[in-house]
C-alpha cells in the first residue's frame, strides 16, 4: 500500500542540475582574461569575478544559440537518474528561467531528452527565478532540485527542497537537503540501485 508520504512530483532546474556548464564557462571566463577553476564556475560565485556586465554577456554567450552553448554535456549520472524515474513511474518537470527557451529546448534535443524525457507537457521556463514557484505549486511539485540556493529560497510552496551541490561550495549549508550527484539523489528519492 502506497502511503500519502511515499506519492511525490520532482521538478528540476536544467543549468547546474541537468547541464554541466562548467567547461564552458571555464572557457569563457578565459576570453575575459580570467583563469577559473571548476569550484569557481558556480553561478554565485562568478557573480563576484566579473563586473555586472560582464558577466550578463558571459552568460548570453554561455545561454545563445551558439555551438559552444550547446555543446554543454549532461551532468554525470543525469540521464540514468531520469530514466529511472521514468521507470518507477514518478511524475518529473523541468521548471527553468531562460530569457530565450528555444535555446535550451535545442540544447535538451541535442542532448537526446527531448522527446523522450521531456515533452511540452512537463517542460516550463520562466522569465523570473521568482516564477518557478507558482508554477511549481501549479504541478503540485513536492521535491525541487536545483543548484542555486536563492531560487530555493524562493520557492515556500515546495515541501522539500534539494540544494544540487556538485562542487561541495555549500558543505556548511544546512538551509536545504544537499545532494552532491545524481547518485546521492537517487537515494534521496528512493530510486538509488534499484
Amino acid at each position: 500500500m502506497t502511503s500519502q508520504e511515499d506519492i511525490f512530483v520532482v521538478g528540476f532546474d536544467l543549468d547546474g542540475v541537468i547541464i554541466d556548464h562548467t567547461q564552458n564557462k571555464m572557457r569563457i571566463g578565459a576570453r575575459y582574461g580570467v583563469t577559473l577553476r571548476p569550484e569557481d564556475t558556480h553561478s554565485e560565485r562568478m557573480a563576484d569575478l566579473f563586473s555586472k556586465e560582464t558577466y550578463r554577456e558571459i552568460q548570453k554567450q554561455m545561454y545563445d544559440d551558439t555551438d559552444e552553448a550547446l555543446s554543454a554535456p549532461l551532468m554525470e549520472g543525469a540521464f540514468a537518474g531520469l530514466a529511472s524515474l521514468r521507470e518507477h513511474d514518478i511524475p518529473y518537470f523541468l521548471i527553468s528561467r531562460r530569457k530565450t527557451p528555444i535555446n535550451a529546448l535545442h540544447l535538451i534535443e541535442r542532448r537526446g531528452l527531448w522527446g523522450e524525457y521531456f515533452t511540452p507537457e512537463n517542460t516550463f521556463f520562466v522569465e523570473h527565478m521568482e516564477d518557478k514557484d507558482p508554477v511549481a505549486r501549479e504541478l503540485g511539485v513536492t521535491h525541487f532540485v536545483d543548484d542555486e540556493r536563492r531560487v530555493l529560497r524562493l520557492m515556500p510552496s515546495v515541501p522539500k527542497r534539494i540544494l544540487f551541490d556538485d562542487r561541495n561550495h555549500f558543505a556548511d549549508d544546512t538551509e536545504f537537503l544537499r545532494v552532491r550527484n545524481w547518485v546521492e539523489l537517487g537515494g534521496v528519492l528512493g530510486i538509488a540501485n534499484q
